[in-house]
């Protein structure tokens, strides 16, 4: 399993720090931090800042594999670039203004074991209720795994089958402008189309698999909420 830490442009160059301090301890085969090109729209000044933060941050972790992409790709195409340039058979991914909350890491992956269709198993923010969330649609548990299928997923930290997560990102339409930049937003746009609501379980059980997506029901992570 690799680790991929994903960062972009950011007005607190401190947050970055505490989402590498929160990863999980594991024997992680490789360790990459993506920071995605500047807006071209942006003045010289927040260009030559973002410069020199990218530079002392893989100055001040070498462990790191430090990747910049020259424009500004977002999120989705910086993990599909991971996904082909790695080869592991995982990765475990946290945005760059998110804190890991603790866990057990090599206990979680011997669980995912145990379950052959689960392809991404996500972290929230907070408690998801039974009833789930406008992002969240949980319809079946793995007891006594603590994973619950879901349809929606949240991709500030995730742990993911590499492969799968390739096809996503290379295959998934791209219907507007937040599902070209983001993954979970392609989950979402289909949640809220007019056939979801009329969908029968087989119907959207059959393009949950496409994804494979469960979430922790007991293990969280924090959003910084990082100013862009």
């Amino acid at each position: 399993m690799d680790l991929v830490i994903a960062g972009a442009v950011i007005k607190d160059h401190n947050m970055i720090q505490k989402a590498i301090a929160s990863a999980p301890d594991y024997p992680f085969s490789k360790k990459f931090i993506l920071f995605d090109g500047i807006k071209s729209d942006k003045g010289s000044l927040m260009t030559d800042e973002y410069y020199a933060y990218t530079h002392y941050i893989a100055k001040k972790y070498p462990e790191f594999e430090v990747i910049r992409f020259d424009k500004n790709i977002y999120f989705r195409n910086m993990i599909k670039y991971v996904c082909k340039l790695s080869k592991s058979e995982r990765l475990f991914v946290i945005q760059d203004d998110v804190q890991c909350h603790p866990m057990d890491l090599e206990q979680i992956v011997i669980q995912m074991n145990y379950l052959k269709d689960l392809k991404i198993l996500c972290f929230p923010h907070k408690y998801i209720p039974f009833l789930g969330t406008p992002w969240f649609e949980p319809f079946d548990d793995s007891h006594p795994l603590p994973f619950i299928k879901s349809h929606g997923f949240t991709e500030r930290t995730f742990l993911c089958d590499r492969i799968n997560m390739l096809k996503i990102c290379e295959t998934m339409p791209e219907k507007n402008k937040m599902n070209l930049r983001f993954i979970e937003f392609i989950y979402n746009t289909e949640m809220n189309r007019s056939w979801w609501s009329r969908a029968s379980y087989d119907e959207k059980n059959e393009y949950w698999k496409m994804f494979g997506c469960y979430f922790h029901y007991d293990i969280h992570h924090t959003h910084l909420v990082g100013k862009r």
